[in-house]
């Protein structure tokens, strides 16, 4: 129906990933070449790669330049410990005048590859160009033929870089060309001199090829384990070959593997400090003082730092906790090599860094945090149209909260609607400030201006310099567009499953509102199918053709969850000119900015005052502003409160999931895959030792309390495998949550916010929390503003005792009447309002 970029990306890539593959099964009836310009030499670091080397070596012994007369290969096993070793001399006895095997104890791939060097560079091969290839990758057919065939023509050439293709293991797109760096590849050949190399970074040695005579005493840095060997040593090549040429040349393709299991060392590096402390000291540090003793740096080695170091800052900005395996004397000692690094990086580099996806915020944010250097803002950018209110919401980046922002339309000031300070933190420092502001865009006006600190400035409208036409215009044609919506609110909550705040909600429009044209999207084999159609609502089935019909049609699609077969139903614009409103599932507690930020949201309805604060307030990580966010409650609270039910001698065990335990999402299915490694993790056994405790069946009989289990939905497809005693109810996947809260007496979870419904109810709550660190580093949020300890329901425990003990003592002493949370009267008519005013 809506044929978006996104999927027309996806059908691009599929396609040239299909002539990827035919172009490599035509190529193999291309005819020989036997006698070669150049003679080339591979050395290769081989560890524990067997399921690999037959792809390897076939991709090189079939090569068009004939293997036997023109390409060596040095092997070196650097202590495989599989059948890699065997596979190499197979291959050498059948060519043992190319291939040559060497061994050593396992040291690490660059220790390896000096070895390969060392053996090149004393026996007197008669051989000039030198490469690197990885055992695990494989190359074009035409591969040495295109490098070859470039240097019969030239003479003055320090380095041959070829193009890297992801081959993507066990994926439906095989080939992808989305190197970050593929932009040196856009020519068939490009030839640059050494010193002006620039933003023609080289960073892989399995890529390029070297002049053997040029290397001299160049060899990898053993110190450099996990990543950047490769980079450093080829950056000192170049360096001491500035009055040489280096070419890039596209046809010379080389086929990088993306295991699927991700088990490589590029895979693995993020997660070990050595990445974040050696690397930087004795790698990028080096580097730059090597340079900086001989020579003033040159551009493309500062861009070969910012470059590298952006992954690093990029990851770690706003997420500390991904660092939650160093303690605070290495975090310093981080961020102090960061100082020493930039201090060796131009402030122009910086700002003429443009690689993709390196934002205009990194730049502040590097000038600001590392450089210490004042940010000069010239450009404000447009981030969102309203085209039903005629406002802009505009942002800029600052280190001053305090600058003065002036937008005049034809010389009259646009009137503010509402503003936010968003923070960028870096670990413990700011790494910049964002201001959000909504203004109101006279659609009369001729003309747009924006001013800071009295300073004319850009106005940037989709990476582009606007004027006031621009935007007029657009706003128009967003009219337009939305014009064609019927006034129609469609709600959800999960494919599966009602009973949230979608369907309470929509209950309450159905009866206080008909004038209302409204539905619910609902899977017919949901179990609440059948009790909402009897009910009277309007029910439409996701998988349907009618549902595609009406998100074409909707103006409002309201949801309790943010699923993308909702709110990306047509595509990646699907909500472009449709108001989004996010009833959410449950109180925000932790930090979900990172996931939040990337969804449009209109409507933003929160709870309590704290969660409210937390996310439309100054000095967060969220986007939202208070346009969107509002407080009213949540519709389910005023069904919650009429039903509860006191002195029911009922525990409800409610655990939330973890992203990292359970299986991938599948798009087809609209739910999570099967990971039977599930019943491998720390949160399996914790629970399941719990639940099967002799302590627990003995307080259930002592003191006649049910005890239910019910976890999170994506812990559901689990439960077999708990095997629990008999004692123990497992609710039906028809039970309603709600009952299950006003039925019960006490809570036990970890981290959930359901605990903030049984805080509605004055019911109590006991936190076990096991492995705190790890899920807030790998799990879908970060802690928030929210301390379980200070601000929870109740206590926190960390082990399977003191939870047993504490709920003993709540049992013991019938300690269940608490004043927890008072929730916003009149929640539904609240919603219902501020979705009406929109």
């Amino acid at each position: 129906m809506l044929l978006k970029a996104k999927y027309k990306k996806n059908i691009s890539f599929f396609f040239k990933s299909l002539l990827i593959s035919l172009e490599n099964f035509l190529k193999q009836f291309k005819p020989k070449k036997y006698k070669a310009y150049n003679k080339y030499i591979i050395v290769s670091a081989v560890y524990n790669v067997e399921k690999y080397l037959d792809d390897f070596f076939k991709s090189i012994i079939n090569q068009r330049l004939d293997f036997k007369s023109n390409i060596h290969l040095i092997c070196v096993d650097d202590g495989s410990t599989d059948n890699s070793a065997n596979i190499i001399k197979k291959y050498q006895k059948k060519y043992p005048k190319n291939i040559i095997y060497l061994y050593k104890e396992n040291g690490g791939q660059a220790s390896a590859r000096n070895l390969g060097l060392k053996y090149l560079k004393e026996n007197d091969l008669n051989i000039l160009w030198v490469t690197f290839t990885d055992p695990d990758d494989f190359l074009d057919r035409d591969y040495f033929y295109e490098v070859d065939s470039f240097l019969k023509k030239q003479n003055n050439i320090a380095m041959v870089a070829t193009n890297i293709i992801f081959y993507r293991e066990k994926r439906k797109i095989l080939y992808k060309d989305t190197h970050a760096l593929n932009f040196k590849f856009k020519r068939q050949k490009s030839v640059y001199d050494n010193i002006k190399l620039n933003e023609n970074i080289q960073l892989s040695v399995a890529s390029c090829f070297l002049r053997c005579d040029y290397l001299k005493d160049t060899f990898f840095d053993e110190n450099l384990i996990l990543n950047f060997e490769d980079g450093k040593f080829i950056n000192i090549y170049l360096f001491k070959n500035l009055n040489l040429k280096s070419v890039f040349l596209k046809n010379a393709r080389y086929f990088y593997r993306k295991r699927f299991d991700k088990s490589s060392t590029l895979d693995k590096k993020n997660e070990n400090k050595f990445y974040y402390l050696e690397i930087l000291e004795k790698g990028y540090l080096e580097l730059l003082n090597f340079v900086a003793k001989q020579d003033k740096i040159p551009i493309f080695i500062q861009n070969v730092i910012l470059y590298e170091l952006f992954w690093q800052v990029q990851d770690l900005v706003n997420h500390p906790e991904k660092l939650s395996f160093m303690n605070q004397v290495k975090i310093c000692q981080y961020l102090d090599l960061l100082d020493q690094i930039f201090y060796f990086i131009d402030r122009q580099s910086i700002i003429k860094f443009n690689f993709n996806p390196f934002l205009f915020l990194h730049k502040m944010g590097f000038l600001h945090c590392f450089k210490k250097e004042k940010v000069l803002i010239d450009k404000v950018f447009i981030e969102q149209i309203d085209d039903k209110n005629d406002e802009i919401l505009i942002k800029f980046y600052t280190a001053d909260i305090n600058d003065e922002i002036k937008m005049l339309f034809d010389d009259k000031s646009a009137k503010i609607i509402c503003s936010k300070i968003r923070q960028y933190d870096f670990l413990n420092r700011v790494f910049i400030y964002e201001r959000r502001i909504w203004l109101k865009f006279f659609i009369n006006a001729k003309n747009m201006i924006c001013f800071i600190n009295d300073k004319k400035i850009d106005i940037i409208y989709q990476e582009k310099k606007c004027t006031f036409y621009d935007i007029f215009y657009e706003i128009k044609k967003l009219k337009k567009r939305r014009a064609k919506n019927k006034s129609l609110w469609l709600f959800a909550d999960m494919p599966f499953r009602a009973d949230d705040n979608a369907e309470h909600l929509y209950r309450y429009v159905m009866k206080n509102h008909p004038e209302k044209n409204i539905a619910f999207v609902l899977r017919k084999n949901s179990h609440d199918y059948k009790r909402l159609k009897k009910e009277g609502f309007k029910l439409v089935d996701p998988k349907s053709f009618k549902f595609k019909y009406l998100v074409f049609k909707t103006d409002k699609l309201i949801s309790s969850h943010i699923e993308r077969y909702f709110f990306e139903a047509l595509g990646e614009n699907t909500l472009k000119t449709k108001d989004f409103v996010f009833l959410q599932h449950g109180i925000t507690q932790n930090d979900l900015s990172s996931w939040l930020n990337q969804r449009k949201i209109d409507l933003f309805i929160t709870g309590m005052q704290d969660e409210y604060d937390s996310i439309a307030g100054d000095f967060n990580r969220y986007k939202f502003t208070p346009k969107e966010v509002k407080l009213t409650g949540f519709p389910r609270w005023d069904a919650l409160l009429k039903n509860n039910q006191i002195n029911t001698k009922q525990i409800i065990i409610m655990p939330t999931w973890r992203e990292y335990i359970v299986g991938s999402y599948s798009k087809k299915l609209m739910k999570r895959r099967f990971n039977p490694k599930f019943y491998e993790s720390e949160y399996f056994y914790r629970w399941d030792s719990f639940l099967h405790s002799k302590k627990l069946q003995e307080l259930h009989e002592k003191y006649d309390y049910k005890i239910v289990f019910s976890p999170h939905p994506q812990i559901r497809p689990y439960l077999e495998g708990f095997n629990l005693p008999n004692y123990i109810i497992i609710p039906s996947v028809e039970m309603s949550m709600q009952k299950l809260f006003c039925e019960s007496s006490l809570m036990i979870t970890d981290y959930s916010s359901v605990a903030f419904e049984m805080a509605v109810l004055k019911k109590p709550v006991i936190y076990y929390q096991f492995d705190k660190d790890e899920l807030f580093a790998k799990h879908t949020y970060t802690q928030g503003y929210f301390d379980y300890n200070k601000d929870g329901f109740g206590i926190v425990v960390l082990d399977i005792d003191n939870l047993l003990y504490e709920l003993k003592m709540k049992l013991q002493n019938h300690s269940f009447k608490n004043n927890f949370l008072t929730p916003k009267a009149n929640s539904l008519e609240k919603v219902t309002q501020a979705i009406l005013s929109i």
